[in-house]
């Protein structure tokens, strides 16, 4: 077997481990929004024909944003099988230098890439001579590619450019040179050393002991907190084009968001349970119970604060905070009722806003 047959035979693999153990969790979603899958691929497809039309510049800017980070956020979570990271120390065993190495991870994240191939797709259909008029379609395709590698290498790097360009969005800049500065800053930031964060606490109390899992699983908290913006970003989107449809997104976006940040509950839940003789034998655990709940919901709060802020307030999306406690508990207590309580309640939100 050669080395490149190894690696395609290894990412199959925890391909089929990642779907296995994800598995449940994709058919409580798909369970939920089945009827709005397609209507979210022909938002994807209509995104990239807000870039390509380039009738609005900010607008463009914001939905070529949005993908850099959608992309960001779904190849993060391939990144650990496209590298083979629990078998990356053997890889030189098999070579004599990294150049191979560095083709196969380069392939693999390209194949992974999803929304690459929908651009390729739309630039195919469209022809050489649309194309032609739309030259920005093709740097957009290029920081798509760039992106994609520089995360398999310099995953911090990607961060700090996506900051970057998020704050070039306050100029008014054509969307090719809102492209060109994305990939500038990206190179920019690649040669940043990587910052790593570690937490000793000197005294073992509950707040530390939460502390230290957010650290811990600092990716987990920016991965919910990642999805929920791009959630509120695309329906700031949405609302800047048809703004009198934001009262019908506003408490979708808050629910989907209390959804993300109760399923964290689970796994928290499950931390704590983990190490409950413990806390029982100091008596802190009913404290480490409370502050597990309390410390989500200021999560949830920040997100939702976000989501205000961005969008509007009404009645619906403060009643979207209110019943936060209720999936909260929900999870911690009866996790595997956690997807008919939501659903529940977010089926009685919306229908109280219809009859009212």
């Amino acid at each position: 077997m050669s080395y490149f047959q190894y690696r395609v035979y290894a990412y199959r693999y925890a391909l089929r481990e990642l779907a296995r153990q994800v598995q449940q969790f994709v058919l409580m979603l798909s369970t939920l929004f089945y009827v709005f899958l397609p209507g979210l691929v022909g938002a994807l497809f209509f995104g990239l024909g807000r870039i390509v039309e380039n009738n609005s510049t900010l607008a463009a800017n914001k939905v070529a944003w949005g993908y850099i980070l959608l992309q960001t956020l779904t190849l993060t979570v391939l990144r650990p099988i496209v590298l083979d990271s629990s078998h990356r120390s053997f890889h030189l065993s098999l070579l004599r230098g990294t150049q191979k190495q560095r083709i196969a991870d380069i392939t693999l994240v390209l194949w992974s890439h999803v929304l690459l191939w929908m651009s390729l797709i739309l630039v195919i259909s469209m022809g050489g001579d649309k194309v032609a008029r739309a030259p920005h379609l093709i740097v957009f395709i290029v920081t798509q590619v760039s992106f994609a590698i520089a995360l398999l290498y310099r995953a911090q790097g990607v961060v700090y450019a996506l900051i970057f360009a998020l704050m070039l969005l306050l100029f008014e800049l054509s969307t090719t040179v809102f492209l060109v500065g994305m990939n500038m800053s990206l190179l920019l930031a690649c040669f940043i050393k990587p910052v790593n964060f570690s937490y000793h606490p000197q005294k073992v109390n509950v707040w530390a002991f939460w502390l230290l899992y957010g650290i811990t699983n600092a990716w987990s908290l920016a991965w919910r907190f990642s999805i929920s913006f791009l959630f509120i970003w695309g329906a700031a989107i949405v609302g800047y084009e048809r703004p009198e449809l934001l009262h019908w997104y506003s408490p979708a976006v808050a629910l989907i968001a209390l959804l993300l940040w109760g399923t964290l509950c689970l796994k928290t839940a499950k931390y704590l349970k983990e190490h409950r003789l413990f806390w029982l034998s100091i008596q802190q655990y009913g404290k480490a119970n409370i502050i597990q709940h309390f410390l989500i919901l200021c999560l949830y709060l920040l997100t939702w604060l976000i989501c205000v802020m961005l969008l509007n307030l009404d009645l619906y999306v403060l009643m979207a905070l209110l019943i936060a406690p209720v999936i909260s508990w929900c999870a911690a207590s009866k996790p595997k009722l956690l997807a008919a309580c939501w659903g529940l309640l977010a089926v009685a939100l919306y229908l109280v806003k219809v009859l009212l």
